[in-house]
């Protein structure tokens, strides 16, 4: 019985995913789905007209830019950018944004191919599916 106990620990342990394999999900396009704290949903979001594109770079530095779809399949953007750098700390991955001379984190919660799911410093927890094209043919 005990170890058969530890056996599972020990697979539990090895399943939680590395921070350094997720970073590879984070970069693309994301439409945010719902807000939540303490376990709470504050917002669930059913249209967005604006989406998150999150770009890496080979020095885990990158940048993070609201984006308006179109409906031709392109999209206008602002002027307006958020840098970061990727950090792990204590096996947890961050995003840590200097915002005109400001620094603050987000945690990365969970990502994968279908969500990505982070952490303010102020205990808001935002959930994102990818962004998916409309398709107008229909």
């Amino acid at each position: 019985m005990k170890r058969t106990l530890l056996i599972i620990v020990l697979l539990a342990m090895g399943c939680k995913s590395k921070p350094e394999k997720q970073i590879e999900f984070i970069e693309g396009y994301w439409e945010i789905e719902s807000v939540y704290m303490d376990n709470q949903m504050l917002r669930s979001f059913k249209i967005n007209s604006l989406i998150e594109y999150f770009k890496i770079n080979a020095d885990f530095e990158g940048f993070r830019k609201k984006l308006k779809p179109n409906f031709n399949g392109t999209f206008e953007t602002s002027k307006d950018i958020l840098n970061f750098k990727i950090e792990i700390k204590n096996n947890v991955l961050f995003l840590n944004y200097i915002d005109n001379g400001t620094s603050y984190f987000e945690e990365v919660l969970l990502v994968n191919d279908k969500k990505l799911v982070l952490k303010n410093r102020f205990g808001l927890i935002y959930h994102y599916v990818p962004y998916e094209l409309l398709d107008l043919s229909q």
